[in-house]
């Protein structure tokens, strides 16, 4: 039997984990469409300013190809890692689950067992007040 303020606990990081599989759910479809599939990858005609700009429309961009590309990656990075949150905030609440029963365990043993620190205690019929042969 798990104690309530664990189940609390872990029912908690549950909670926190199916948030990031959320947000992690999110990414991928921000990354699917449009960012993925260069919805919003602009072309080098968008930086044209004026015939006599044609070394800036080339460096403005090339600064935004690069920029798209870091965030593209970013995007895609955020909802592989989330996801691996989540399912690591899943396996920490099962361990918590699972060692506090173990440790529930172990306790209980403890406590129902007498303690003799290594001697033998008193029998049962000496320990009732009978008298012992001696």
């Amino acid at each position: 039997m798990t104690s309530e303020t664990t189940r609390v606990i872990t029912d908690d990081v549950r909670k926190e984990a199916d948030k990031w599989r959320d947000l992690s759910d999110e990414m991928s479809a921000v990354y699917a469409n449009p960012v993925g599939n260069d919805g919003l990858e602009l072309g080098v005609f968008a930086f044209f300013i004026g015939p006599t700009e044609l070394i800036s429309t080339a460096m403005h961009f090339e600064a935004y190809t690069q920029f798209y590309a870091e965030a593209k990656d970013l995007v895609k990075a955020a909802a592989t890692e989330w996801l691996q949150l989540g399912e690591a905030l899943d396996r920490m609440a099962d361990e918590f689950d699972r060692t506090d029963q173990t440790a529930e365990v172990d306790l209980e043993a403890v406590y129902t067992e007498p303690a003799t620190n290594g001697v033998q205690g008193p029998s049962a019929a000496a320990q009732q007040g009978e008298p012992q042969d001696g």
